[in-house]
This record gives C-alpha cells, structure tokens and sequence, in this order.
C-alpha cells in the first residue's frame, strides 16, 4: 500500500497498437526515471500482464502483446533477469490463453521465459485479517512489472493497476477469496491486503484500447490513446479515474486511499469524454448500512443469461465459487437466487458474452437518484 508520499503518474498520447508503442513507452519512461537501466540491471523482474481468459487481442480483454513486447525489449536493453508470469481465470485453459491473447508468442520470440503461477509453488501471508496464497515468483522478484488493462469490472466499476496482482493468487485459490470475502468493500480490503506485503512495482497501464460497459470480459472495446506509468498502482487507479470521469471513492480498492483521491500527474492532457461502467455490485455502497440490513432481500446483484448466445459450456458452472449455477441437460445455467453472492466469476469467464450481471431493482433506483441528486 502506498504511503501519502505515493509517486506521481505519467501519462503519454498513444492511439495505435504496433510501431508507436515503443517511442511513447521510451517518453514515459525517460520522464518519470522508472525502469532506469541502473535500477534494473541483474534484478530478478517478474513482467505480470493481464491475462484474464482465452480472447484475441482485438477484444481487449487481456494485455495487448504489442505493449508487452515494448517493455520486454526495454528490459532486456536494461540487462534485467526477465521473466513472465500469469494465473488467468481458474476455468481458462493456459495453453488457449497464451495463444488467443498472443502473448506466448511474444514469450517465445523474446526469448523471455512464461512462468504458470498454478505450478510454481506459494507462500502463505496473513495481512490485515485476511490469509491467502501468493505464487512465490511474484513475492520472490527484485521488482514487479505490472501491465494492466484499462478497464470497467462489473464487481469493483475499474480494474487495472491494482487488482491486476490479484492474478498473483493461483488457480482456484482465487474462486475461494472470492465465496469468503463477496462484498465489494471486504474485497477491495483484500486486495490492499495483498498489495502490502508484495515487492515493489512499476505499473504500465494499457489504455490504448480499452473496455467499458459489461467489463472485464463482455464489454465493449473502446478507443481511449494512452499508455500510463507510475511506481503506485493506487495513484495510477486514481489517476485513471479522473481521465474516465469516474468517482474513485466508487471504486472499493481505491475507497480511503490517499494517493488516490488526488494523484500528482504529469505528461500528456488525457481527457476521455465517455467511458461506462457497469451498474454492479459497488453500488452497495450507494445504501445506507441500516437500510442494508432492513431490506437485505431486495438488495442483490446477480447474473442474468442470454439463451440466444449461451452454449452451455459449463465455464461459468465451474467458476461459480458459491455453487450457485447448474447446467446439466439444460439450453442455459440455472442460477440459485440464494446461494449467489454476486462476484462477477461466472460473467468474467463466458467465452460468448452471454452472462449481465443486473442490481436489483432498488440498487437500480439508488443508483438514478444519485444521479439526480
């Protein structure tokens, strides 16, 4: 977690994928004075992209492997010890990841190694109340290189720098934080959690393309031209949050952060006119805690299926960490109202977009009044 003295932000115009990236990543670079060949010259660099499921680079669901080659080849000029690293989502298949995405095939021609976090072993932390695993070449690197996508998340409105290490948590260890710990604020407490006992980081945030609406999977892919930088991942979420005209303290990670509420930036104006988020589970945060209480039935965010897209695949019965989803002899899932703790897994992992997440109908209110308001 970032003290009040977080680092500032660095922003660059970058609107094309392919021979532009590396000019703009060396002028972030050079202006901010991260990633220094003094500073990362035979330091053990662990490169965590955004590797969330098996989709092409033109969905932006993941990392482009255009902006991952950029910063491989600035490393290996720097002399550092590189190696890449991912845990997608428990019920993507690596291989199919690495392909769709194209990012193992810029491991390969790099010559930069691909580490599967599922079989590299853990080390186990207990953080501010919280226990959980982390793969151990995250914790065990000099310095991690995080690069996010920029994008809208139906459970936590953004996710980028910061819970972009939430991949740092292998295989299925992820589905269980997310049955103990459903609420949106209890998550983003987690995820801070995290952030506090990993090494330090640099973050590059890939907003050349991003998603908005039914993020971070189903959305819609959406030009936004830039590329960001910064040694706080919570400033940088922060920062992101004022170029997407987004209230950070909707956000739970970014809830209480200091350098988040009002980040030090510099280098290119970016100004993004429009940019959804989905109308998701933050908006709990929009209730009053004693009305919360009072009217807990009518308070949910669940998801909703499109029988015209669904193939029953079974991807989202298995992502389900509550159990709540069944799909045997049936044209779509069977979704238990009850036992659904809302987490987004099952939305995150469609490979058809065939999965909303939908508030209910007063969260749905909550969130039009304070619109108004």
């Amino acid at each position: 977690m970032p003290s009040a003295s977080a680092s500032p932000v660095w922003f660059a115009c970058c609107t094309e994928y392919g021979a532009t990236i590396a000019p703009a990543l060396d002028r972030l670079l050079a202006e901010s004075g991260l990633l220094a060949a003094d500073a990362v010259r035979g330091k053990r660099v662990l490169v965590k992209p955004n590797l969330l499921t098996d989709r092409t680079p033109d969905e932006a669901v993941t990392t482009h492997p255009d902006v991952l080659r950029a910063v491989l080849r600035h490393l290996k000029a720097a002399g550092a010890d590189i190696s890449v690293g991912d845990s997608p989502a428990s019920t993507a298949n690596l291989s199919s990841v690495l392909s769709k995405s194209g990012l193992g095939a810029v491991c390969e021609e790099e010559g930069v190694p691909f580490v599967p976090f599922e079989r590299a072993g853990v080390q186990n932390f207990t953080e501010e109340g919280f226990s959980f695993s982390l793969a151990k070449p995250v914790v065990e690197a000099d310095l991690i290189v995080n690069l996010p996508k920029v994008k809208s998340h139906s459970l936590t409105k953004l996710t980028a720098s910061v819970k972009n290490l939430y991949g740092a948590v292998p295989g299925y260890s992820k589905t269980t934080l997310h049955r103990l710990y459903p609420k949106p604020s209890v998550f983003g407490r987690l995820l801070k959690a995290i952030w506090r006992v990993l090494p330090p980081s640099v973050s590059i945030a890939d907003g050349i393309v991003g998603m908005e609406g039914q993020g971070p999977a189903n959305g819609r892919p959406i030009r936004l031209g830039f590329l960001a930088v910064s040694a706080d991942p919570f400033a940088l979420d922060g920062a992101l949050c004022r170029v997407l005209h987004i209230n950070s303290d909707s956000v739970p990670y970014l809830r209480g952060v200091a350098s988040a509420r009002a980040p030090e930036v510099h280098g290119d104006a970016i100004d993004v006119q429009s940019f959804a988020t989905p109308l998701g589970a933050h908006l709990l945060a929009l209730v009053p805690a004693w009305f919360a209480r009072f009217a807990a039935k009518l308070l949910w965010v669940c998801p909703m299926f499109d029988a015209a897209r669904c193939v029953a695949c079974g991807q989202c019965v298995r992502a389900c960490p509550a159990q709540a989803l069944a799909v045997e002899g049936r044209a779509f899932p069977l979704l238990n109202k009850k036992t659904c703790i809302g987490c987004a897994c099952c939305h995150e992992v469609c490979p058809k977009g065939a999965i909303r997440m939908r508030p209910s109908l007063i969260l749905r209110l909550s969130h039009a009044f304070k619109d108004l308001s």
